[in-house]
């Protein structure tokens, strides 16, 4: 890793995994610091590396250094090839990964903040116990150490701040703040969608409702209409998916097509009808926060169907940019979806409104900008305009 200086700050953001796929927040927050600098340090590498933090990632040098840092415990010679970076502060995303860096932190002498995302507050710490991920008990067992010590808590929804404070996060230190999407990347000029696409995009869990949008599905057929169904995104429901669609008679009409670069994904935004997010709480208790792909639906224009689910509330204005409805109900789902295919006046109104929306509140150059003013506060640096 190079420890070349430009003379801004330097921010450690971290992340056990760098970085997956589908996370792509955690990248376009690196990316979009503009006062301070990024590093990463993080505990594997998986691969997904932008060009822009190619010599800017900081990983465990040896087995044991990785082990010490899992169990609590950072050696001193990670956290001296941290220090010799002088970051300012850390940043972690998700709280099983706050309570990995705060040892870190703690010992260099840093404030650290943590965002927080959905299930790191919903999961019900009976559920993270006894999950056999070793991250996921770890988290259960001495999560009240984070919460006690950590300098900052970033909530991605007002939604998942006020979970986050009934679970018992410092209501003084848990503040809202969205992660923002590039909006230019999202922009669509020229592009002519395509009849009746529906696009789902998400990792193929419980919680993202794929379930209940495929029942949905079934029911805007019966009415005739010429609709098929687009599913982007990897996981573990995928094969039982796969084979509900087959059960109703989908298999023609639904294509999953797995996870997606994040410039595919914005190519499949340009050629939709509309988005649907019907996500629901899963059984462990598992929530969004909010999910990245309602704020990228808002920059690409497009209209979007979701569930009255935790932040989904704060990315669909209902009846303006999109409808809310029931959460884990296929017919009301079916219902609003018809009404968006079979109007193209309300398709163009809608996909008016939601540029608006992005703009007003889902731009990540303002919402970095945001945040760095909140990391100043904490390093006690006076607000600086970029």
């Amino acid at each position: 890793m190079s420890g070349e200086s430009d003379g801004r700050p330097v921010v450690a953001i971290f992340r056990s995994p760098v970085f997956h796929a589908h996370e792509t927040f955690v990248r376009t927050h690196a990316l979009g610091l503009r006062r301070y600098r990024p590093m990463v340090v993080g505990l594997e590498d998986k691969g997904h590396v932008p060009p822009e933090l190619e010599g800017h990632i900081l990983l465990p040098g040896s087995s044991a250094e990785a082990l010490r840092l899992r169990l609590l415990s950072p050696g001193r010679a990670l956290a001296e090839r941290v220090r010799t970076h002088r970051p300012r502060l850390i940043h972690a995303h998700f709280a099983p990964d706050g309570l990995l860096a705060l040892p870190l932190a703690r010992r260099l002498g840093i404030p650290l903040v943590t965002t927080l995302h959905g299930y790191d507050v919903s999961r019900k710490r009976s559920r993270l116990i006894s999950s056999g991920s070793l991250s996921w008990i770890r988290y259960g067992l001495f999560g009240h150490r984070l919460k006690a010590q950590g300098r900052l808590f970033v909530a991605v929804s007002d939604a998942l701040r006020a979970q986050a404070i009934a679970a018992g996060f410092p209501a003084e230190r848990t503040i809202t703040h969205y992660n923002g999407v590039d909006l230019d990347r999202f922009s669509r000029p020229g592009t002519k969608p395509e009849r009746g696409l529906i696009l789902h995009v998400g990792r193929l869990v419980e919680k993202k409702g794929t379930a209940v949008l495929i029942r949905a599905l079934a029911r805007i057929r019966e009415d005739s209409f010429d609709a098929r169904l687009v599913v982007l995104g990897e996981g573990p429901l995928r094969p039982r998916l796969e084979a509900q669609a087959a059960a109703l008679g989908l298999s023609s009409h639904v294509s999953f097509l797995g996870a997606r670069r994040p410039e595919e994904v914005a190519a499949w935004m340009a050629r939709a009808w509309l988005l649907a997010a019907p996500s629901v709480t899963a059984g462990d208790g598992d929530s969004e926060g909010l999910p990245t792909v309602l704020q990228e639906a808002t920059a690409s224009s497009l209209p979007a169907v979701g569930s009255r689910h935790s932040g989904i509330v704060e990315a669909i204005e209902d009846e303006a940019t999109g409808f809310l409805v029931p959460e884990g109900e296929s017919e009301p789902l079916a219902r609003r979806i018809s009404e968006l295919l079979g109007s193209p006046r309300l398709r163009v109104a809608m996909a008016r409104a939601s540029l608006v929306l992005a703009e007003k509140k889902f731009d990540s150059g303002q919402q970095n900008q945001l945040l760095e003013s909140h990391y100043d506060r904490l390093i006690n640096l006076p607000d600086s305009p970029l």
